[in-house]
């Protein structure tokens, strides 16, 4: 299982900087920012806490924290494969991609807060080590609020909005294919002059 989480806790970084490699120019998003800093966190918690004292492996949140992890990289892999290979993705995937934090980050984020803590057990006390464990166990805290509401924003932008905008598109073409009723007088409807069809995700 250790082995499993190591590809695991490597696989974001590594995929970022393949796709940045690859590509022409090498800017980097809010999101690449994001996908870079998770992957960076990953590592720092697999090599920095839990293969140095492999004790702490045995503890139940060992094993939360790999099925948070894996659920989250299934989803997100799997809705980019749909991507590439038909341009668009089934609408329960899409929704999954966007709103499986809601249970993936909470139960990776409590699951590291706890070994984190036990990690404090094997680290010299009143070290420079054991401090800036400390640090961090307290500064998960105000990171992980901005976080969640990063992750909510995400949501309403790249999946609540582009479903309304779709369903939008989707009622503006019944009208179109709507015939008009002449009620008193003939009556044509007001029809858009275009009506955006294509895939908005």
């Amino acid at each position: 299982m250790a082995d499993f989480f190591h590809g695991i806790s490597i696989s974001s970084l590594i995929g970022i900087l393949i796709v940045k490699l690859t590509t022409s120019s090498f800017t980097l998003s809010v999101k690449d920012i994001w996908s870079f800093a998770s992957g960076l966190k990953m590592i720092i918690i697999c090599y920095g806490v839990i293969f140095p004292h492999p004790k702490i492996a045995k503890h139940t949140s060992y094993s939360f924290l790999i099925l948070a992890y894996s659920l989250s990289n299934f989803i997100h892999f799997s809705y980019f494969a749909f991507k590439v290979k038909t341009k668009t993705s089934p609408r329960f995937l899409f929704w999954l991609e966007y709103s499986n934090f809601y249970l993936t980050y909470p139960m990776a984020l409590i699951s590291e807060m706890i070994l984190l803590f036990l990690s404090l057990q094997f680290i010299p006390d009143e070290s420079i080590h054991e401090l800036f464990t400390k640090f961090v166990i307290l500064a998960y805290i105000p990171v992980a609020y901005i976080v969640w509401g990063y992750l909510k924003n995400r949501k309403q932008v790249k999946y609540t909005q582009v479903i309304e905008k779709r369903d939008r598109a989707r009622q503006a073409a019944q009208n179109v294919n709507v015939p008009a009723k002449a009620v008193g007088s003939t009556a044509i409807p007001s029809i858009p002059e275009e009506v955006e069809l294509r895939t908005l995700n």
